[in-house]
């Protein structure tokens, strides 16, 4: 922390002093030099007060940027997986490398319009390396209307995105990039168990209709990678209009894609929560049908007990 001027003039004074004859400038004919050696001492002062202000300055300046680096960190990555760009109107990749300018890894161009990436996220491996997740918003307007708002990276921008962050990663390094299909959910009841409504005021369709809507806003509202609960899904089915009662007992399932296989493998019942493997999820089957119908779910009306 930089003294003030006063501190600073006293100092030199104290310091100048020992070094000049004072009785010779005590005298009375030399009253004028001490004013003008004074002056010099105060500028002095005002100089060296500046220059430890800049000092003070520069290092908080410095602590700030310190802070805020994050590069080679989990979340950094993260960062520098949205900034990846790719040209998707003739399948290529957008010009990157190291500018000998400005000594950093960039594209030639920068253009926001070629960034393919719509979600990242990151998960601990091990100790030394993380997994990479990232997706693309999704293009099928069927797969979204089941909750699938996102897609896979292709097998063309999924390769240059992985060349990507090897050019970019830290000597020393373990990151493995995925993007993979999306986690299929089903909910099923089994026998004796129902989903019981008021058919005065609602039909059967219409109740399977909101009940799909529900559970799509649920799957809408997730953050991306984050973790679904069993729970959840009742409750959106719960929140649903002239819904009276819901059976314990309804099982809910999920299918994650394999890449190794390359296909989904077998199902796995949701208890309490779940992770999608993709990092989202959809209510469709392999063949992308919807999951929530009456093949699935059994609704009884008021009328019916």
């Amino acid at each position: 922390m930089s003294r003030t001027i006063s501190q600073i003039y006293s100092e030199a004074v104290i310091t100048r002093n020992n070094y000049l004859q004072i009785t010779e400038l005590d005298s009375g004919r030399t009253k004028s030099k001490m004013s003008v050696i004074n002056l010099m001492t105060y500028v002095m002062a005002v100089l060296i007060y500046s220059y430890e202000t800049i000092l003070d300055a520069f290092q908080v300046n410095i602590a700030k940027l310190i802070a805020a680096r994050i590069n080679g960190t989990p979340a950094w990555y993260v960062t520098m997986a949205y900034k990846f760009q790719y040209n998707s109107s003739n399948n290529s990749n957008d010009n990157f490398g190291f500018n000998e300018n400005t000594f950093m890894l960039e594209y030639e161009t920068v253009d926001p319009s070629h960034r393919i990436v719509a979600k990242a996220a990151y998960q601990e491996y091990t100790n030394d390396s993380i997994i990479l997740k990232v997706c693309k918003n999704n293009a099928d307007s069927a797969s979204i209307a089941n909750g699938m708002a996102y897609m896979p990276l292709s097998s063309a921008e999924m390769s240059s995105f992985k060349s990507y962050i090897q050019s970019i990663k830290f000597v020393g390094s373990k990151i493995y990039c995925v993007s993979i299909p999306g986690d299929l959910i089903t909910l099923k009841c089994p026998n004796g168990v129902a989903i019981y409504y008021n058919d005065t005021y609602a039909t059967q369709e219409s109740i399977l209709e909101a009940i799909h809507q529900s559970l799509v806003n649920y799957a809408k509202t997730l953050e991306y990678n984050s973790f679904v609960y069993y729970q959840s899904f009742i409750d959106a089915i719960q929140a649903v209009p002239n819904i009276t009662s819901i059976d314990a007992g309804i099982v809910i399932e999920a299918r994650s894609y394999n890449s190794l296989s390359g296909q989904y493998d077998s199902p796995e019942t949701i208890v309490g929560q779940y992770r999608p493997l993709s990092g989202y999820i959809g209510y469709v089957d392999e063949e992308g049908e919807p999951t929530i119908n009456l093949e699935n779910i059994t609704l009884i009306g008021n009328s019916q007990l």
